[in-house]
């Protein structure tokens, strides 16, 4: 049996029978409500299911043909692998045959067949024209080489024919990947009692396992599944293409709304703007102009929004385009999702088109460095946008949730980038960071700028802090990894790395007034021993600003010249000898108070106290009463 699963759905004229068609292929009736059964049409979705003469069991949705009942037809739409579409052979084409076809068109339905109904009401000759004229209307649509099938829903004819032609076209579908994250547009919620929260829906991609953590998106609520129905049977896993009844543990009726999206955490973006690429009807009787509001719907969901257009004035009918959709609520999507636009009052469909992308700003008309990125989204190859989600280094997780690839097509993608020299690879815990060689080197230009403009500005600093540098450059990732790339990158030699300074590899060049002013301060210093002035006395002797001067005593520091002791500066040769002094003494005496070291050094107690205090710090001395003796860890 074949183990890849499809959805069949209808669509056509109100009246023209698309329910009993699914009841005449299934032997399940769609229509559950009151009022459904009473009216004769469909209001709501309905769902069924068959098994093919192949042993294949196919999902089956019964659309709304009403034409106040677009809004669900569209929900229905957005997941089916092939379409019937369904023509009362006594009436032939309708007016809301054609805003299906539209709607079909739109959405990229990959494939259908043109099921001729009600052939029990009329006769070979009306058949025969009836033909012909459904061939001539839909000659420039997607059906255009679509088989047509001649049935009665009423009375059996051609079912079986009907049957084997849905099975020999689902040969030729690609069925959805049940690999990567889970994505289910939610078309149903309700309650059962003693069960809780139920949602139904298509599983796009992915698969539902019990006990499996989900997220119902845009609202970011987590929930667990608790049981799974497919086809009204309990199962323990669905795959993708599956009708699904999820059972959700920890979340309540009220807080799914009809339009969420049930997926894997973390994996899909959301947001108010969205990249797109619009076509405008050729039967739309109107332009699309810029900021018109519109009813955007994508997948289950249904949301008001504004047109900004970004290459034309406005989109004539029959015209295509680049633009983003400003939403007034967020939604889930993802590149290459299919979308639908109708008029915001009164509502029918006047365009449709691509998503490219969740954007995070709204972006400027007519400028050509978007329009190309526009472009890139819209007809790069794969490569081209993978190397674009490289802009920074990444995991193969990151990528393949950025990307909805898997594994095997990442892997590909990778090494055809690794071969033509347009990747690098970092690490970050033993795991691999793949980054886009054009991103790395631009962004590696962009820090060796700033640290040597960093350097010019402040020559006595010794380089940039990480930190500094990390804001300057406007780096968003974790701390880790920014470390972990900072020290990679030292370790290739980009750069160097001096503590917590960020240097280049010629180092600073000091300016010959400051090299001047650094000397007179180590020459007024080879005097002091012990005693060290406050900075702010010698400023003027040694030719150096009382505003900078403390500047130019952190660069000796630095440099490992000076030591900085209680807020006064000591030259580093003169605290090894104050030290070497003092353990002779300890090993001769045993203890040493102020009085006796403020004479070994020749100092005041001003100095001492200070000095005997930093002793202690570097665990050369610990005091005992007022006395000092030699360290326990010292022999």
């Amino acid at each position: 049996m074949d183990e890849r699963h499809y959805l069949v759905g209808t669509a056509g004229h109100v009246d023209h029978g698309k329910t009993e068609l699914i009841r005449a292929l299934s032997g399940i009736e769609t229509d559950r409500l009151k009022e459904e059964k009473q009216r004769g049409i469909s209001i709501e979705l309905g769902f069924a299911h068959m098994l093919l003469p192949s042993g294949r069991q196919v999902g089956m949705i019964d659309v709304p043909g009403h034409e106040r009942f677009v809004r669900q037809m569209l929900s229905g739409a957005s997941g089916m692998d092939i379409v019937l579409l369904v023509i009362a052979a006594d009436e032939g084409v309708m007016p809301q045959t054609q805003e299906h076809l539209d709607i079909l068109t739109l959405l990229g339905i990959p494939r259908g067949i043109i099921v001729l109904n009600k052939v029990d009401l009329v006769d070979e000759d009306w058949l025969e024209l009836m033909e012909e004229e459904v061939r001539e209307k839909l000659k420039d649509t997607v059906f255009s080489d679509a088989r047509i099938c001649r049935v009665s829903a009423v009375t059996g004819e051609g079912i079986d024919i009907l049957r084997r032609t849905i099975d020999d076209l689902l040969s030729h579908v690609e069925s959805k990947k049940s690999t990567g994250p889970v994505r289910m547009p939610i078309d149903r919620v309700f309650s059962i009692q003693g069960f809780g929260t139920v949602v139904t829906g298509t599983l796009h991609s992915g698969t539902i396992e019990l006990g499996q953590e989900l997220a119902i998106e845009p609202s970011h609520l987590i929930a667990k599944v608790r049981s799974l129905q497919v086809y009204n049977t309990k199962v323990n896993i669905a795959g993708a293409g599956q009708r699904v009844a999820v059972n959700l543990a920890g979340i309540e009726v009220a807080e799914v709304e009809r339009g969420s999206v049930l997926v894997t955490p973390n994996m899909f973006k959301v947001g108010k703007v969205l990249d797109l690429k619009v076509t405008n009807l050729p039967s739309a009787e109107k332009p699309l102009i810029q900021r018109q509001r519109v009813r955007f719907h994508l997948g289950t969901t249904e949301i008001l929004g504004r047109i900004h257009l970004l290459d034309h004035q406005e989109l004539i009918p029959g015209q295509e385009g680049f633009a983003q959709i400003l939403l007034e609520d967020s939604v889930l999507a993802a590149p290459g999702d299919r979308f639908v636009l109708r008029f915001y009052s009164p509502t029918f469909t006047i365009a449709g088109g691509k998503v490219l992308s969740v954007a995070e700003f709204k972006a400027k008309r007519f400028k050509q460095s978007v329009l190309d990125q526009m472009i890139v989204k819209d007809q790069g190859d794969p490569l081209d946008l993978l190397e674009r989600e490289m802009d920074e280094p990444r995991t193969s997780l990151d990528l393949k949730t950025r990307l909805h690839i898997n594994s095997v097509e990442l892997e590909e993608f990778i090494k055809t980038l690794k071969e033509s020299n347009r990747l690098e690879i970092w690490i970050e815990d033993d795991v691999s960071l793949y980054w886009g060689k054009d991103a790395a080197e631009l962004w590696r230009q962009k820090l060796i700028t700033v640290v040597k403009s960093h350097e010019e500005e402040y020559p006595l600093r010794g380089g940039i802090s990480r930190e500094e540098l990390k804001t300057r450059l406007g780096i968003t990732w974790t701390h880790h990894r920014w470390q972990t790339i900072l020290e990679q990158g030292c370790s290739r030699k980009y750069y160097r790395i001096s503590g917590s300074k960020v240097q280049t590899n010629e180092g600073v060049q000091l300016p010959p007034v400051i090299a001047r002013r650094l000397n007179a301060l180590r020459t007024f210093w080879q005097n002091v021993k012990l005693m060290p002035p406050d900075l702010a006395t010698v400023s003027e002797a040694c030719e150096i600003p009382k505003t900078e001067i403390q500047e130019y005593a952190g660069h000796l520091c630095e440099l490992g010249e000076w030591i900085s002791v209680n807020g006064l500066f000591y030259r580093t040769s003169d605290i090894q000898q104050a030290k070497i002094t003092l353990l002779e003494a300890l090993r001769l005496k045993g203890e040493i108070g102020v009085a006796e070291a403020r004479e070994l050094w020749e100092t005041s107690r001003k100095y001492a106290v200070p000095l005997l205090e930093f002793f202690d710090q570097q665990k050369i001395t610990q005091r005992k009463g007022d006395k000092r003796v030699l360290h326990s860890s010292i022999n």
